[in-house]
């Protein structure tokens, strides 16, 4: 099956509440103007992110959607930003807004996702996007908790993801450690989460990437 069917199939199966599938496949088709890679970036990670929450009985569906937006903020951005070459300073700078920007471009919608959307970058040391201040005051503790856990789910598979299939140099800092293979990496940024970082890893290696990815021979380079 096409990666792209069973993205679809699975958006029509979940069915979600308040337009989200809508909102969801406007995102991949207007990446399918411009930002192409971004869309196969955004199915990656929701398909690797569900069977992520499944594995550790988290809200898949949440974890999908999240996963199917969390890059939204991408496509307010020029698309040479990601055509595949090694951006300099200014350029990450710019690189780096598209967390706030799809958290803003989502909120008055879908509040949950657009939090997954803002987070997703800041929950290591050195991450950007947003903090603890987004959340709205009448959310209860297990809802906010619930927000992290997605996030943090999203968090690993977008570095996951991108570290096997883009070849541009990493900027965050994560292959400065001795010895900068993805587990260490990983172990480095997220210390707190080394049990879903292990989860994601099995998955990546284990499930049927034929349908859902590319790979592509790296070292260092993101």
């Amino acid at each position: 099956m096409k990666r792209s069917t069973l993205i679809e199939s699975k958006i029509r199966a979940y069915n979600p509440k308040g337009d989200l599938a809508h909102t969801a496949r406007l995102i991949l088709a207007m990446c399918d103007v411009n930002h192409v890679s971004t869309k196969d970036h955004l199915e990656r990670v929701a398909l690797l992110a569900e069977a992520t929450a499944k594995k550790l009985r988290k809200d898949a569906k949440a974890a999908f959607f999240a996963g199917l937006l969390h890059d939204a903020g991408k496509l307010l951005l020029p698309a040479q930003l990601f055509d595949g070459h090694n951006i300099d300073a200014v350029e990450y700078d710019n690189v780096k807004t598209h967390a706030q920007a799809g958290y803003k471009a989502l909120k008055k919608l879908h509040m949950f996702t657009a939090l997954c959307a803002g987070l997703h970058h800041n929950l290591y040391k050195a991450g950007y996007g947003l903090d603890r201040n987004a959340f709205p005051e009448n959310w209860s503790p297990s809802t906010i908790k619930k927000v992290l856990e997605i996030s943090t789910i999203i968090s690993i598979c977008d570095f996951v993801d991108a570290f096997n299939n883009r070849k541009t140099e990493i900027k965050d800092g994560s292959d400065k450690i001795e010895q900068p293979d993805l587990k260490s990496m990983l172990y480095t940024k997220y210390g707190d989460d080394k049990e879903v970082v292990d989860i994601i890893l099995f998955l990546y290696k284990t499930c049927n990437f034929n349908t859902w990815t590319k790979h592509v021979s790296r070292t260092k380079s993101v």
